[in-house]
């Protein structure tokens, strides 16, 4: 009783000091205990050098670099709450550090707010990591304000975890509560799609991905960085709030049970219990409504992942786009190979195509691409361009779904190149993207379009060779392009 007239006393900025000192003891704590601090921050780092930079974009596979940024950014975000919470609280509660924290004068939530501030803390750090390691060695055109979205959806992703934290430490020991995190979060991370993307995994497993929440914050990140994403905003947004709810008022009521209230003192007057109970029950109840209706929203089009409008007219049979032995710069089929820039953004680049003779194998002919960039576009980008349909209008798209994979020979000044696949997605989407460098002598690229992140082969609106990098003039050329 003593403890709570106190904490009545305090003044404004008494109770905020309180507030921060207790967390900054938090942070502090998880700091010194680098059994989690360095697996926590640093896994999500290894994982993303392994498959987003290694896997991706070291290939030439900027897909699967912006889509490892996406998942896995996700998957840093679920250990500080789920290990914060739930292994730490496992520990307190068992050997009576909780019942001790009740008799200090501590604000109301104190113990709550700080670790949540303590989670949404390492959350932070481990996005602000990944999206440096995404932009520097990952190569991935990053905007800024995609950048704050990730940020912010990790930030604040990380509350439903906390939730499921606290209900675990709430209910199992403190040599269980490792076990129990561990079984949790591993599977939930694949089967959310956080490895795999769920369109390569079992269909079962597809269907019931939505009852994950790891899942609904995956497609928050995916849709925020324009990747192809299931389900709508308002489900996954849903769902989380629904799992945030639900968890940690079991949690509350788990521990209350025990004779442990995390808000301060008595819960107040007599008369006035039963209406707190009743309200208690109809914010659960709302919870689990939340949840539901986020499965529901969530598992919309997930078997139908090449949903996107009509697709484009059969692409003819021939394997051969150009060879360039005519001395032209035209193709079997379509518009033929053009110069392409980002004047159309704002941008002040520029490019040159013609054709030159001593092509690759032999060949009498080869396409020579020059120009300049210049970083006055959000996303500098000179080079050449193929419009397969024969136009450039935005719904003139050709079905390439037969087709596997891009072949073509390249030299140049030893920079790296980037093969664009302008696809049927919606507007302000990163396409999907391939990265090669052209050396001084022929050599052949080969781009699988099946392992693109986002390749949308049914509908193929255009093919860009060029660069991105705003280094001054470049110099690059293509010979014996085929599509097989």
């Amino acid at each position: 009783m003593n403890a709570n007239v106190n904490v009545s006393q305090m003044g404004s900025g008494r109770l905020l000091a309180a507030y921060l000192g207790d967390i900054r003891f938090e942070f502090v704590k998880m700091l010194r205990t680098p059994a989690f601090a360095l697996p926590t921050l640093l896994f999500p780092a290894m994982f993303y050098l392994l498959f987003g930079v290694l896997m991706g974009s070291v290939k030439g596979n900027a897909g699967q670099a912006l889509y490892s940024l996406a998942t896995l950014s996700v998957f840093g975000t679920m250990a500080p709450g789920l290990f914060g919470f739930g292994v730490s609280l496992a520990f307190e509660r068992e050997y009576g550090l909780l019942v001790f924290k009740q008799a200090l004068p501590m604000p109301p939530g104190a113990y709550l707010v700080a670790r949540m501030s303590m989670a949404m803390i390492f959350a932070s750090i481990i996005s602000l990591l990944l999206i440096v390691l995404a932009t520097s060695a990952g190569h991935v055109p990053l905007t800024f304000v995609q950048g704050a979205q990730i940020y912010l959806i990790n930030v604040l992703g990380v509350l439903p975890f906390c939730a499921l934290g606290l209900c675990v430490g709430a209910f199992v020991s403190g040599q269980a509560a490792p076990a129990i995190v561990n079984v949790i979060y591993l599977p939930m991370a694949f089967l959310s799609g956080l490895w795999v993307p769920l369109q390569f995994l079992p269909q079962l497993v597809q269907q019931f991905a939505p009852a994950w929440p790891a899942f609904h914050l995956a497609q928050l990140s995916l849709h925020a960085l324009g990747m192809d994403s299931v389900g709508t905003l308002g489900s996954h947004v849903a769902s989380l709030a629904g799992v945030t709810i639900v968890f940690f008022s079991i949690a509350m009521r788990r521990l209350s049970n025990g004779g442990l209230r995390m808000f301060g003192g008595a819960t107040g007057a007599r008369s006035r219990f039963p209406l707190q109970r009743l309200l208690a029950r109809a914010i659960f109840f709302a919870g689990f409504g939340l949840i539901i209706a986020g499965v529901m929203g969530g598992s919309v089009k997930i078997a139908a992942v090449d949903a996107g409008g009509p697709v484009g007219a059969p692409a003819p049979q021939t394997a051969v786009i150009a060879n360039f032995e005519d001395g032209t710069a035209k193709a079997s089929y379509g518009l033929g190979w053009n110069d392409a820039d980002d004047k159309t953004q704002g941008g002040d680049s520029s490019a040159a195509i013609r054709v030159i003779p001593d092509g690759a194998e032999s060949s009498t002919g080869a396409l020579e691409v020059t120009g300049t960039v210049r970083e006055t576009a959000q996303h500098p980008f000179a080079g050449t361009a193929f419009w397969p349909k024969g136009s450039t209008d935005e719904g003139a798209f050709l079905d390439y779904s037969n087709k596997h994979t891009l072949k073509f020979f390249a030299r140049g000044d030893g920079r790296q190149y980037t093969v664009v696949f302008l696809v049927g997605r919606k507007s302000g989407g990163i396409p999907p993207m391939f990265s090669f460098t052209a050396e001084a002598e022929w050599q052949e690229v080969r781009v699988e379009l099946d392992t693109l992140a986002g390749m949308d082969l049914k509908r193929v609106r255009a093919i860009l060779i060029g660069t991105r990098s705003p280094a001054g003039g470049f110099r690059f050329a293509l010979d014996n392009v085929r599509l097989e």
